[in-house]
């Protein structure tokens, strides 16, 4: 059975720490609310599903339905001699998932963690980093069809997964219930990622929890922690950008990093790099600002920062850099 609460405060449910509150908000914890959540959004104007609320920027008031996805439990099951399967319920924290599949010896996600978060966002923003992306460990997703009223599966070429992007992203029919993930019995660690490359050298027979232990390191070195102080981790999309547009830029600028994508023509390039080459790490103008150690980052220093002080001093970001490099920067999380 659902229960309803009125005017809930969303400040501590969310990474930025953005002050909000939402006129209605509902736990879902179990299956068997599901038939009862597709009757209930009906009376409701709008909603939307909270996950770990880390890749978020909630409004100063949302007038509508907040559901809080907290559905648990991990099962593993063997494929073959090289794979497992294991599902996972979207309400996960997606770290502990990570350990979890690590100390049991399915292996793949480690370069994904300490990526605040769900499991059921995992799919949704096709998270990646060091390499790495979900989507290639991803088999299905199982969603909640709420105009059907019922549960299906979605497989890897359904998702229609991009980079940071996925279907799943533009269809708020669906809420994100499990996803199932093919990982490897043995390890083959994915280590040419810059300075992870470097630390692993340093390893002699180095395992999956050694790469795991490094990422942990790398993130913790480079990313403030949403515990003590709000940010949504990389709040800008790399670029990417014609190839002949980055080998321009790469004239004027030669140690601008520039990465291959899967085609050609385009280019990947780094909107940190941008963005610090300009001396903005660690400006900040009142109660927001960039992280002084790593410029992708925004950071909130204060629980009455509102969505529209911090998309404003976003704007500032996006002008500048437009302005200085002709490059258009677009934010990666979820605007409410």
């Amino acid at each position: 059975m659902l229960t309803i609460q009125q005017h809930i405060d969303l400040t501590p449910l969310n990474s930025l720490h953005l002050k909000s509150q939402a006129s209605s908000y509902t736990i879902l914890d179990n299956l068997e609310q599901l038939a009862q959540l597709a009757e209930l959004i009906k009376t409701h104007a709008k909603f939307f599903v909270l996950g770990g609320g880390s890749n978020l920027i909630v409004p100063e008031f949302y007038s509508g339905l907040v559901i809080h996805n907290q559905l648990r439990g991990i099962e593993f099951s063997s494929v073959d001699d090289e794979f497992y399967l294991v599902r996972a319920m979207a309400g996960e924290n997606w770290d502990n998932f990570v350990a979890g599949c690590c100390e049991y010896g399915a292996y793949g996600l480690e370069n994904l963690s300490l990526i605040p978060g769900s499991v059921g966002a995992s799919p949704v923003q096709n998270i990646g980093a060091y390499g790495v992306e979900v989507k290639d460990f991803i088999e299905q997703v199982w969603v909640y069809d709420l105009e059907r009223a019922e549960l299906i599966s979605l497989s890897n070429a359904e998702c229609d997964f991009s980079y940071r992007n996925s279907y799943l992203k533009n269809n708020s029919r669906f809420i994100v219930i499990e996803v199932s993930f093919k990982l490897r019995k043995t390890a083959q660690l994915k280590i040419s990622y810059g300075d992870i490359a470097e630390q692993m050298a340093l390893i002699s027979a180095p395992s999956a929890q050694d790469l795991r232990m490094c990422i942990i390191a790398t993130r913790r070195s480079k990313l403030p922690d949403p515990a003590e102080i709000g940010n949504a981790g990389s709040f800008f999309h790399n670029p990417i950008i014609q190839t002949a547009k980055a080998q321009q830029l790469a004239l004027s600028y030669p140690k601008l990093p520039i990465y291959p994508t899967s085609n050609s023509e385009f280019s990947k390039i780094s909107a940190g790099w941008l963005i610090d080459n300009l001396g903005l790490k660690g400006y900040r103008q009142d109660k927001v600002g960039v992280y002084y150690k790593q410029a992708l980052v925004l950071v909130n220093h204060e629980t009455t920062t509102t969505q529209e002080e911090l998309l404003s001093f976003a704007e500032l970001i996006q002008q500048r850099v437009k302005q200085h490099y002709g490059v258009q920067l677009n934010i990666e999380p979820i605007i409410l």
